[in-house]
């Protein structure tokens, strides 16, 4: 059977004018629906049964975040990818977007996000962690299926989708511990679901390897936190050789603040990250990290919406999204301690 991929090619148009066209949506011109339907028909495309239109598609999505500590969600450089993922999904879909900052101090939501009345809107995606009491609030004040991107819990009203958190930040460890490291610490950062599955997988790693967790705790995820981790690190953390971040931009900062102070990196120490964001490969030294597809994160989230509206029974879901470690500069050296509790290092090649 032929492909939407095959098809778009014969008809030179995109994959996503092909879906449209397949499940019957807006968005296309008559003459490009028409050479699709030809191509298709020549093809020998076989076309889906359908449900009604009406209990299959929607015409509106809406978006809401909660407010960045530090920056709008578009200058925040995993959540900026993320919302592009669902817009770039929306747009294939033929769905308009409509978005929304959550005031997230007010957890009762006395005064609603204007989009929730807009009677167009047929779904929801919050991005982040938002409060268990805003969700909650959100589920009672529209009736609207929703997805939750990045948060996750069992009790949460939902569909929702994750990382592998568990097994990127594994794979972190385990590459450290190959490196010759055990004394391994941690900078956490806030309760967010995610943050708690990276740092729960650090604990079980080691705890597997007999190995006692050292851990910073700290209030955000910014570079900022970084660099007072890395004080603290320095103050209080002489005998770490290694230093697992929770997030990209801890680890800048505290790549940033060891390189003032003159420590070197990976001789002395070794720094992660989690994300794969962009300046993650531009720094010096480049920053070994956890690779995300942030783009799809957020396509992931519109199939599954659209899903939950075809199946508006079905259960909770969780669906969760790949990650790949991405070994850079910042952790490139053996170590192996001598009896002293020195450091000896040795370059590889």
């Amino acid at each position: 059977m032929a492909s939407a991929r095959k098809i778009a090619k014969e008809a030179g148009v995109s994959i996503g004018t092909v879906s449209r066209v397949l499940n019957n949506k807006g968005g296309v011109s008559e003459d490009t629906r028409r050479r699709v339907m030809e191509v298709a028909h020549d093809l020998n495309y076989a076309l889906p049964k359908r449900l009604p239109l009406s209990m299959t598609t929607i015409t509106h999505v809406g978006l809401l975040v909660k407010p960045m500590s530090e920056t709008s969600i578009l200058a925040n450089p995993f959540y900026a990818d993320v919302y592009h993922g669902v817009e770039q999904a929306c747009s294939d879909y033929g769905i308009q977007l409509a978005f929304n900052v959550l005031d997230i101090a007010d957890e009762r939501l006395r005064k609603l996000p204007t989009l929730l009345g807009d009677e167009r809107i047929g779904g929801l995606i919050l991005i982040g962690a938002l409060p268990h009491a805003v969700v909650e609030a959100l589920a009672q004040a529209s009736p609207a299926p929703r997805v939750l991107v990045d948060n996750w819990a069992p009790d949460l009203p939902g569909d929702s989708v994750m990382l592998d958190n568990c097994g990127g930040m594994s794979a972190v460890v385990e590459h450290l511990l190959a490196k010759g490291h055990r004394r391994i610490l941690f900078v956490s950062g806030p309760e967010h679901p995610s943050i708690v599955e990276r740092r729960q997988a650090y604990e079980d790693v080691l705890e597997r390897h007999g190995l006692e967790p050292q851990l910073i705790e700290t209030p955000d995820l910014s570079i900022r936190d970084g660099e007072v981790a890395a004080d603290m690190l320095l103050e209080n953390h002489r005998d770490v050789t290694a230093v697992v971040c929770s997030n990209d931009m801890q680890a800048i900062g505290v790549i940033r603040r060891l390189l003032q102070e003159s420590v070197r990196i990976p001789q002395e120490m070794a720094v992660s990250g989690f994300d794969d964001v962009q300046m993650a490969s531009f720094i010096q030294p480049a920053l070994t990290t956890v690779h995300v597809d942030r783009a799809a994160f957020g396509r992931l989230a519109v199939e599954l919406l659209l899903g939950r509206i075809r199946s508006p029974q079905r259960p909770p879901v969780r669906c969760t999204l790949g990650v790949q470690l991405v070994v850079r500069a910042s952790t490139d050296c053996l170590h192996t301690s001598s009896p002293a509790g020195k450091v000896v290092t040795e370059r590889t090649n």
